[in-house]
This record gives C-alpha cells, sequence and structure tokens, in this order.
C-alpha cells in the first residue's frame, strides 16, 4: 500500500511546489502584468493552503480511518480547479489565479492526509517515522521534477497546455488514490 501511496505523492509535490514556483510566470507571460503584481498575485496561495488544512481535517473528521480515500476527494477538487485553470488560462487573471490557489491549496491537503495521517496506521510495526520519512521524500521528487518539467513544457507547449497537464496529473492523482483507498480499506 506505501508503494501505491508514493505515486499520488509525487504528483501532488509536482502540482504544489511546481505551481508556487512558476505561478509569477504564468500570470506575467499569460496576461501581460507587471512583474509586481504577478508576484504579488502570490500571496492568496498561502490564504488557501491554510484553508485547505482546516478543510481536509474537516474532512477527515466525517470520513476516519481512510485518510487515502479523503486525499482522493481533495485530489478530484483540485482536478476540477485544474480543469477550469486550463479553460480560463488567457481569459480571466483573477480567475487563473483562484484556481491556481485552489489547485495549490488542494495539494496541501493531500499532502495532509498522506504524509500526517497515513504513517501513524503503521503503529502497531514500530515504523511511523520510516513511513513518514520515506512518503515525505516522494513530495521531493515531485517537486524536482515540476520545478524544470514545468519550465520545459510551458517553454514548448505554452502556459494553456501546461495547465492542462496539470489537470491530467490531477486527475491521475485522483484516480490511484481512489484504487489506493480500496486497497486501504
Amino acid at each position: 500500500v506505501v508503494l501505491c501511496i508514493m505515486i499520488p505523492i509525487v504528483l501532488q509535490g509536482m502540482l504544489r511546489d511546481g505551481i508556487t514556483t512558476w505561478m509569477p510566470s504564468f500570470v506575467s507571460e499569460t496576461f501581460k502584468l507587471s512583474s509586481e503584481i504577478s508576484i504579488l498575485s502570490g500571496v492568496c496561495l498561502p490564504i488557501f493552503s491554510i484553508l485547505s488544512l482546516r478543510l481536509g481535517l474537516a474532512l477527515y473528521e466525517k470520513l476516519p480511518g481512510n485518510p487515502v480515500r479523503c486525499a482522493a476527494m481533495i485530489f478530484g477538487l483540485g482536478a476540477g480547479a485544474a480543469l477550469v485553470l486550463s479553460l480560463v488560462a488567457g481569459r480571466s487573471p483573477i480567475g487563473a489565479i483562484l484556481c491556481m490557489a485552489l489547485l495549490t491549496g488542494s495539494m496541501h491537503g493531500v499532502n495532509l492526509m498522506l504524509i500526517c495521517m497515513v504513517p501513524p496506521f503503521f503503529q502497531r510495526k514500530g515504523n511511523i517515522s520510516t513511513v513518514s520519512g520515506v512518503l515525505n521524500s516522494c513530495t521531493y521528487i515531485g517537486s524536482a521534477i515540476s520545478t524544470y518539467g514545468i519550465a520545459l513544457l510551458s517553454e514548448t507547449a505554452g502556459w494553456q497546455t501546461t495547465a492542462f497537464i496539470w489537470f491530467l496529473i490531477a486527475a491521475l492523482g485522483t484516480a490511484v488514490c481512489f484504487v489506493c483507498s480500496r486497497i486501504w480499506k
């Protein structure tokens, strides 16, 4: 199960850290806004992240015992935001910023479920720390991939295609989490 869970953790790391890194460039290049405004748009990311963590905890309280299923639901929300983003990518700067903030916030919620809520289930085996460390390292694998991958993708295919790829990544994460949630049960 842990090996299966590692895949969506890599995917959420790609989305969360990749969008956080490249959001100012997306906004600046897509909407021709100044660098100052583009960088300032990133202020909404932590706000959505805090809200997402609160909502993730509330969801987990409603559905205790299966953090992977909660992660699938949150990933699905992120996939929806990414799909809307790919459709409004060149039309509405506020809409695009809100969609990126919702997508990034969702990935914080997925991170909470898969990295914080999963390891305690391994207490009987005495390896909470090992499972936690291995799962957390997967986030940084995704982060490293996205830092270079998004730059390459946006340069070769453009930001609208990049946003659609973000949707595909989130949809894949949703699907893998749903499959893993059945195994988890």
